[in-house]
């Protein structure tokens, strides 16, 4: 709206309330510009509450003294309503009572001065008569109310100064900036307001509508950001639509290969079976003919010898045949149970995609939602402020523009901000899609290590753990004698890529784990729990005590893990206690271990259960479940009797086709140790070189194939040890 804009360009949405969609009857202004009418808002707000919540933009805001009353009246648009509400009046019925001959008759003009109605005689009076000179600039004829070039600054110059609130016979001619832009007569300056920073309005209009104009070209400059966030979103459904189904395929077409593949490997058996059998058959009637030969001559005297050694040779053929059939049956039985392995694994990896797409959807819905709404709010600033430099009118400038500038300032840093988070909902995350299903065989571990590696990160630094995503970079996290606690990531093949100090604190603990491609969460020192973004190298830190009320003081929190398609972080402590939090901080819920297990050393996300490293000292590990209130124990991990020492958990990780790696200690020893997928059965072991001091680990894709890296604790140096 400029200034020389008609009442009839309004948009009648501009005056609509969104509650009740009706014209605004004494419409109140939240902190985000938007307005209601009082009763409407006093229907929705409970008595005696607190807080409001917008309708429009869901923003909560907390109520001033008085409640809704307390609320800012939005006179621009009032003004406005009301002169339409007039101009209506009129045309309904235009004859009225004439505030000054008192006779009924057709109305010619308003004083908004007198507030009242004025004949075409007394209007001719009215506006020439010196007794009422003050009176003269309030005088609205009503034959320009069909004027098309009638503004909202020609209605504003109408309207009086509002009256003063503590002499309400008096008009206010003064601003009282001390109190908020309150409007005060003369007499007020020499009682409560005495002392008091006053501003002629005029002035002080002038100077509030400047920095208004200066805010708003301010926030203009992201209006191209704030309008293309809704087609990033857009674009991001897409590629998750467009992700899920090249996924799917590509599971699908895996499943139809491995299914040809078995097939031709059972056709193929076979095929082998009924050759052996015919070579069988063949060396069968090579003997028996020889044999018969050589008994010829003794046929009658050796018949029944003859006989018996060709029930002999028939006997074992049927021997030998029957064990190739068991063997060609049990080849089969293998290959049609990893099919259904397989077939069950992709089913499930299916469902998982399924699952991840309603809730990547679900997020871009709310993300788009919430964008709108920030469309919205561009809208609903600008257009209030495009309404303040239009009207020019000075007494409601001074008392609304202090709000709109407060939502403009917020309304530009809701623009500014990033979200991180956005580019991994077009993406799902799938266990063993890149490596693919096996359904022979097992996964072994090379038995020495392939390559060590000099990290090359601080010096002095003790490294506490390592974590990896599926694009190859890995995070170590570690601490310094001098207490300060570092993370460095790397991706495999190249060197360091950063490294940077997080919360200095007293305590040398620091645990890390890949949330997404770009989110690592990571916790440290005194309950200290935080999100560190390799993208942007941006970093949050909050304490455990602020998102958990009543949080005991002696409550550690001492491993960190996550679960990526949940977007949940899971925090174990130095009790049973196991902390659920999603990626804004905010408590999802709490887990109780079982009894057997009084605090963890180690935790991992597996197939919907969680593998537990019980704190060193008891020397056991387990899986369980996840239900609240209290979950239950699935299997316990066989504990190794390698080289008879007593060894105890220290780290858990998993490969993407399902097996599960540990890492067992035993005083200056560490063992890596293999398990099977379903029941904590140790399938291999290998011992780590005694040089290295090694007590965490984890699995990383490469394009060799999966790792698994084990950092060493205090020479800054990376294992690697081949799964074939």
């Amino acid at each position: 709206m400029a200034s020389a804009s008609p009442l009839k360009d309004i948009d009648e949405q501009y005056l609509q309330c969104c509650i009740c969609m009706e014209q605004l009857k004494e419409p109140k202004i939240l902190p985000c510009l938007h307005r209601y009418c009082r009763e409407c808002l006093e229907r929705i707000v409970k008595k005696g509450a607190k807080k409001i919540k917008c309708v429009t933009c869901r923003e909560v805001h907390t109520l001033p003294k008085g409640g809704i009353n307390g609320l800012k009246t939005d006179f621009n648009t009032k003004n406005i309503i009301e002169f339409i509400q007039l101009q209506d009046s009129v045309k309904v019925d235009p004859l009225r009572t004439c505030i000054h001959c008192k006779k009924k008759q057709e109305a010619s003009a308003f004083c908004f001065r007198c507030n009242d109605f004025l004949c075409g005689t007394c209007h001719e009076f009215h506006a020439s008569s010196a007794m009422v000179k003050d009176h003269h600039p309030h005088i609205f004829s009503l034959s320009e109310a069909e004027a098309a070039n009638l503004t909202i600054q020609k209605l504003s110059s109408l309207k009086v100064a509002p009256r003063c609130q503590t002499h309400p016979e008096k008009l206010s001619e003064l601003c009282c900036t001390t109190c908020g832009n309150l409007p005060i007569c003369v007499p007020c300056t020499f009682g409560e307001h005495r002392g008091h920073n006053l501003e002629e309005v005029k002035s002080l209009a002038k100077i509030q509508r400047e920095m208004l104009r200066g805010k708003i070209a301010d926030l203009l400059q992201y209006k191209e950001k704030a309008y293309s966030l809704r087609e990033e979103i857009k674009k991001t459904k897409d590629k998750l639509e467009l992700n899920v189904d090249q996924e799917s395929r590509t599971l699908q077409e895996q499943l139809d290969r491995e299914g040809e593949r078995i097939k031709r490997e059972i056709h193929d058996a076979e095929k082998e079976l009924n050759t052996k059998r015919a070579d069988l058959e063949e060396r069968r009637e090579e003997k028996t003919s020889g044999r018969k030969k050589e008994f010829e001559k003794e046929m009658r005297e050796s018949r029944e010898r003859y006989e018996q050694a060709c029930r002999e040779e028939q006997q074992e053929a049927d021997l030998n045949f029957q064990k190739l059939k068991e063997e060609n049956t049990k080849v089969r039985e293998e290959l049609e149970g990893g099919l259904r392995v397989m077939n069950n694994e992709i089913q499930e990896m299916l469902a998982s995609i399924r699952t991840q797409k309603n809730k990547n959807a679900k997020k871009i819905k709310e993300l788009s939602d919430h964008f709108d709404s920030i469309v919205k709010k561009f809208e609903n600033v600008t257009a209030t402020a495009d309404c303040i430099f239009a009207a020019q009118n000075d007494w409601t400038d001074v008392q609304c523009i202090p709000d709109v500038c407060r939502a403009v300032d917020l309304l530009k840093e809701e623009v500014k901000r990033d979200n991180p988070g956005m580019e991994n909902l077009s993406g799902v995350k799938i266990r063993g899609v890149s490596a693919g299903v096996t359904v022979r065989g097992k996964v072994g571990i090379s038995e020495d290590v392939e390559s060590v590696v000099d990290l090359h990160i601080k010096e002095g630094m003790y490294i506490d753990d390592i974590t990896g995503n599926e694009d190859g970079t890995i995070a170590i996290t570690g601490w310094t004698s001098a207490y300060q606690t570092y993370i460095a990531v790397i991706t495999m093949g190249r060197s360091l890529q950063q490294q940077h100090i997080l919360p200095e604190t007293g305590l040398i603990s620091v645990r890390c784990s890949f949330l997404s491609q770009y989110l690592i969460a990571v916790i440290c020192g005194d309950n200290h729990i935080g999100i560190y973004n390799i993208g942007n190298k941006s970093r949050r830190f909050i304490n455990l005590s602020d998102v958990i009320m009543n949080c005991p003081t002696n409550q550690q929190v001492t491993i960190i893990t996550t679960d990526p398609v949940n977007g949940h972080i899971i925090m174990g402590c130095n009790s049973r206690d196991v902390y659920v939090f999603n990626s804004k901080f905010e408590h999802v819920k709490t887990i109780k271990l079982p009894d057997v297990i009084q605090g963890a050393g180690d935790i991992a996300m597996y197939k919907g259960n969680l593998l537990v490293c019980v704190s060193p000292g008891t020397g056991r590990a387990f899986a369980v479940t996840v239900k609240q209130p209290a979950s239950e124990v699935e299997y316990e991990f066989t504990k190794p009797a390698h080289g008879g020492a007593d060894w105890y958990p220290r780290s858990v990780c998993t490969d993407q086709t399902g097996y599960i790696y540990m890492i067992w200690c035993s005083g200056g020893r560490s063992l890596i140790v293999q398990y099977t997928k379903d029941g904590g059965q140790i399938e291999l072991e290998r011992e780590v070189d005694r040089t290295h001091d090694v007590r965490a680990i984890t699995a990383v894709h490469t394009k060799q194939g999966e790792k698994l890296l084990l950092p060493t604790r205090r020479t800054n140096k990376l294992l690697t040890y081949g799964l074939t």
